[in-house]
C-alpha cells in the first residue's frame, strides 16, 4: 500500500492511512524522517523571542532582526547586536503581544502595538515621529500598511487599517494627493489579525472574514471590498504566500480549518486532520499561531499552541502543498522563521567553531547550511537560540490504518517497507483485533532485519507502528497476508 500521508480524521481502513506519527513530514516522493535542530553556535537572545525575520535590501544584501519585549537585536556572525533605539528607551511590547517587521527599499520597519513604528537602514532603530502604533506591518508596491492601530486622532482602533503616503513611510498624515489614508473594516465584527501582499493588493484577516484591498489611487486610494465566506485567522504569522508576485496563493490556519486563497474565494484544503488539530488548539492562543515556510521542500509548519499546554506552541503539522499530504513534528517554539546567513569559509570558520571536532556532524556536505546566502529554516528554541532545522533526522514514527476485514483471518508473517532512504536502525509493534470498533490488542515488537519485519499473528485487523532512528524516507509498505480461516 502507498502511504498517503498523516489522517487520522478519516476511516482507518483506507489504504495507506498514516493514523498517528511523530516527526514524520511529507516529502515529494513520500514521507520521511522530520529534519531535527542543529546548532549553530549563535548566542541566545537575553530573553524570550517576540518575533524575528531576514530582509533584503535593494542591493540584495540582508539582515537578520530578532526581538525581545523590550529590545531588538541583529544577527552579527554567531553574537546579537543591540539595535534598540537610542532615544526613548526600552520597548513595552505587550506580554500578549509580538514584533512584526517588513522592508521598505533599504529601510526595515519594526512594530508592535504598545510602540511607536520603527525604522532603521543600518544600525540602531529610531521612531518614526507621528506614526501610529499597530500590531501589524505590510509593505505592498510603494506603500505602507498597518492595521490594528492605536494613535492620536482615532484612539485604539483594532479594527483600523493606516496606508502611509506613497514612497514616504515616515508620513502619516491622510490627504489624497500623498495617498496616504485610513479606514476601518466594520461589515463583520472583530479585530484586523493579519494583512498581507497579495500580489499588488493586500488581503486583511479577522477571525472568521476576509477583505481585499486595491490601490486605486485618488481620492480612495486603497478600494477595500468583503471576500465571501467566513473564513478568516487569528495571526499574522498564520498566512503563507506560496505563489507569485504575479500568480499568489495564500494558505492559512484559520478558526476551524485549514484554506487555500487564489483571489477568487477561500476554499478548505479538506485536511484530513480538522478535527484532530482543532481538537488540540488551545483556542485562547491561537493569536500565538505560526508558520515556517520550507521552500525548498514545498512545506508548511503550522506550529500552534495545545490545550495542554499552559500557551506555550508545542505542537506542529506539516502540509506538502503541492503532493497534498501531511505529517507532524511537535516541537516547542517561541518563533520560526526563514533566515539568511553568511555561509561559513576557512577564514570564517572559527567565528562559528572553535575546532574541526565541534562542527555539526548531523549536516551533509551539500546541506544549504554551508552556503552564503542561502535560505535555512529556523526556530527559535525555549532557550532563546536560534538553531536551524536541517540536521539528520533522528527519532521518527508512523502508525499505519487498519489493514484485513471483518469476514477473515488473516495471518500476518512480514512487513516490508519500500525505503527510499533506509534508517540506522528500525522496530515494528504489531496491533491487531477481531472487528472494527474494538480495542487494539498490542502484539509483538520486532526489529528490521534485511529491511524487513518478520513476525506471525493471525487476527481479521492488523495494524503497524513504525519506529525509526536515522533519516529515512519512504512510500510503500508492502505486508505479506495468508488467509487463515473464517467463522
Amino acid at each position: 500500500m502507498r502511504l498517503i500521508g498523516y489522517a487520522p480524521d478519516v476511516d482507518p481502513t483506507i489504504e495507506g492511512v498514516i493514523t498517528d506519527c511523530s516527526a514524520f513530514v511529507p516529502s515529494e516522493r513520500g514521507m520521511e524522517g522530520a529534519p531535527s535542530a542543529v546548532d549553530l553556535g549563535i548566542d541566545a537572545l537575553v530573553a524570550a523571542c517576540y518575533g524575528a525575520l531576514t530582509v533584503r535590501d535593494l542591493d540584495d544584501s540582508f539582515r537578520t532582526i530578532a526581538a525581545t519585549r523590550e529590545g531588538l537585536f541583529e544577527l552579527s556572525g554567531t553574537t546579537w547586536a543591540d539595535v534598540t533605539r537610542a532615544v526613548g528607551g526600552a520597548y513595552a511590547c505587550g506580554a500578549e503581544d509580538f514584533w512584526r517587521f517588513a522592508q521598505f527599499g533599504d529601510t526595515t520597519l519594526a512594530i508592535n502595538k504598545a510602540d511607536i513604528l520603527q525604522e532603521s537602514a543600518s544600525g540602531a532603530f529610531s521612531d518614526v515621529v507621528n506614526a501610529p502604533k499597530a500590531a501589524i506591518i505590510e509593505t505592498v508596491g510603494n506603500n505602507v500598511v498597518l492595521a490594528n492601530t492605536n494613535e492620536a486622532t482615532y484612539g485604539d482602533s483594532p479594527n483600523r487599517w493606516w496606508v502611509s503616503a506613497t514612497r514616504d513611510h515616515t508620513d502619516w498624515v491622510p490627504n489624497v494627493n500623498t495617498g496616504c489614508a485610513t479606514n476601518t473594516l466594520v461589515s463583520t465584527p472583530g479585530r484586523i489579525f493579519a494583512a498581507r501582499r497579495f500580489g499588488e493588493q493586500v488581503v486583511f484577516y479577522k477571525e472568521r472574514s476576509m477583505y481585499i484591498g486595491t490601490f486605486v489611487g485618488a481620492p480612495l486610494i486603497l478600494d477595500v471590498q468583503q471576500i465571501p465566506g467566513d473564513a478568516g485567522c487569528s495571526s499574522q504569522e498564520a498566512v503563507v504566500n506560496v505563489g507569485t508576485a504575479d500568480n499568489p496563493v495564500h494558505i492559512f490556519m484559520g478558526a476551524d480549518d485549514f484554506w487555500r486563497f487564489d483571489g477568487a474565494r477561500p476554499m478548505p484544503l479538506g485536511s484530513p486532520l480538522r478535527k484532530t488539530v482543532f481538537a488540540e488548539l488551545n483556542g485562547t492562543y491561537a493569536y500565538k499561531i505560526k508558520t515556517l515556510h520550507d521552500r525548498i521542500n514545498s512545506r508548511i509548519y503550522f506550529y500552534y499552541p495545545s490545550s495542554s499546554g499552559g500557551g506555550a506552541i508545542d505542537k506542529c503539522v506539516v502540509y506538502h502543498y503541492k503532493e497534498n499530504r501531511w505529517g507532524r513534528d511537535d516541537r516547542t517554539i517561541e518563533a520560526a522563521l526563514e533566515f539568511l546567513t553568511g555561509g561559513i569559509t576557512y577564514d570564517t570558520l572559527d567565528d562559528y567553531y572553535a575546532t574541526y571536532d565541534d562542527l555539526p556532524s548531523d549536516i551533509s556536505y551539500d546541506s544549504t547550511f554551508w552556503t552564503t546566502g542561502s535560505n535555512r529554516r529556523g526556530v527559535f528554541d525555549t532557550t532563546h537560540t536560534l538553531v536551524s532545522l536541517e540536521g539528520v533526522a533522528e527519532n521518527s514514527s508512523f502508525t499505519t490504518g487498519d489493514f484485513g476485514d471483518d469476514d477473515n483471518y488473516y495471518l500476518l508473517s512480514r512487513v516490508k517497507p519500500v525505503w527510499l532512504t533506509k534508517p540506522t536502525s528500525a522496530q515494528m509493534t504489531n496491533y491487531h483485533k477481531a472487528n472494527q470498533g474494538d480495542s487494539l490488542t498490542t502484539g509483538a515488537t520486532t526489529s528490521m532485519v534485511n529491511s524487513r519485519f518478520d513476525l506471525l499473528v493471525s487476527d481479521r485487523w492488523h495494524r503497524a507502528m513504525f519506529e525509526m532512528v536515522g533519516d529515512n524516507e519512504l512510500t510503500i509498505l508492502n505486508a505479506k497476508l495468508q488467509d487463515d480461516g473464517s467463522e
